[in-house]
Formats: structure tokens, C-alpha cells, sequence
């Protein structure tokens, strides 16, 4: 496993089809952010990879311009969203209607980290 750090995101290349992100407490995950950690993920996944989100901490997420990002990356092709308890940052529906990939939430970091291998596969 490789750790990318940023004052504001944790990464972990998990394997070379599995990227694991962690936003840190009390941030908030803009466009420019996105775009600056994602520039530093494709430079570790250059094939096609899934995203687990892990929203543990509390932290606040510009849903449009994030998935906009999000979007933009052609390699990019699942993410998994773990969610803690019954936090989430948006309704399930309205989250993977913003992302055009595969997108699903789960309670593990292990169960989404299958499933993203079972996509990719």
C-alpha cells in the first residue's frame, strides 16, 4: 500500500485497481480540491480503478463540482462510498445520478473494496 499525503485528504493506493480516500475533519472538499488530489491519484492509477470514499470524519463535500471531477477522469470507473452509521452527505439517489460510473454504498471498507474488484473484473 502507497500513502499520498495532503493537508486535507488521506490516499491510499490500496492495489493498482483500488484507491482509498479519507477526508480529514472539518474541511471542505471543493473543486480545487478535487482536482489536486485526483491530479495526484492518476499519476499512481494509470489503468481503469475504482474509489472507496470513507466518510468517516465529518467534513462537507461541493457535491456538483466534485463529481464534476470526478467525471472528467475516463479511468475511473466505480466508486464505493462507505458510510458510517446513517451519515451521508446526500441522498444515495440523487449521489449516483451526479457520478456517470458505477456507484454503491456499503458499511465496510472490505465489502466495497470487493465490490469494486467484481467491477473491474
Amino acid at each position: 500500500m502507497k500513502y499520498i499525503p495532503t493537508d486535507f485528504m488521506h490516499i491510499s493506493i490500496l492495489d493498482d485497481r483500488t484507491v482509498l480516500v479519507e477526508a480529514m475533519p472539518g474541511v471542505e472538499i471543493d473543486g480545487a480540491k478535487s482536482r489536486y488530489a485526483n491530479e495526484l491519484i492518476q499519476k499512481e492509477m494509470p489503468g481503469e480503478y475504482g474509489m472507496i470514499i470513507d466518510r468517516k470524519s465529518d467534513y462537507s463535500i461541493v457535491p456538483v463540482a466534485v463529481y464534476d471531477i470526478l467525471n472528467s477522469i475516463d479511468n475511473l470507473k466505480a466508486i464505493a462510498i462507505v458510510v458510517h452509521g446513517t451519515r451521508s452527505f446526500l441522498p444515495f439517489e440523487t449521489e449516483k445520478n451526479l457520478f456517470k460510473g458505477e456507484l454503491e454504498i456499503f458499511q465496510t471498507i472490505r465489502e466495497a473494496h470487493e465490490w469494486i474488484g467484481k467491477v473491474l473484473s
